[in-house]
């Protein structure tokens, strides 16, 4: 018996996975810094999305901006973090694309909810 979870969690589901298989290579110093507030970021992204999955209409608008604040966070940390040589090239993209595309679902899923919400 499999979970199906919306898209967007699928995908912020997947980032997560990546980010577990890379953080381990990271070294402690920065891992227990910048490391960590990139996983608790994006830990706290996945929390939201899921959320606004659950909850009602009212509060699905909060949850779903809390989680684009955190992938942008999370996108600018990833970001520190490759100038600062922490992630390598191939890193850095392959988890800010997955992020991008995760952003963008959820700017959809919000344009939609406030065209929803304001024409009632």
């Amino acid at each position: 018996m499999g979970n199906s979870f919306l898209p967007v969690v699928e995908k912020l589901k997947d980032v997560y996975k990546i980010w577990q298989e890379i953080l381990p290579h990271i070294p402690k110093s920065q891992r227990q810094t910048i490391g960590a507030k990139i996983n608790e970021l994006l830990l706290d992204a996945l929390e939201s999305t899921f959320l606004a999955s659950y909850t009602s209409i009212s509060k699905r608008l909060d949850f779903i901006t809390s989680a684009i604040i955190k992938i942008d966070l999370a996108k600018f940390f990833l970001l520190v973090g490759w100038e600062n040589k922490i992630l390598d090239d191939k890193k850095y993209i392959k988890l800010s694309e997955k992020l991008v595309e995760a952003s963008k679902m959820l700017v959809g899923w919000k344009g939609y909810l406030e065209k929803k919400t304001s024409a009632n």
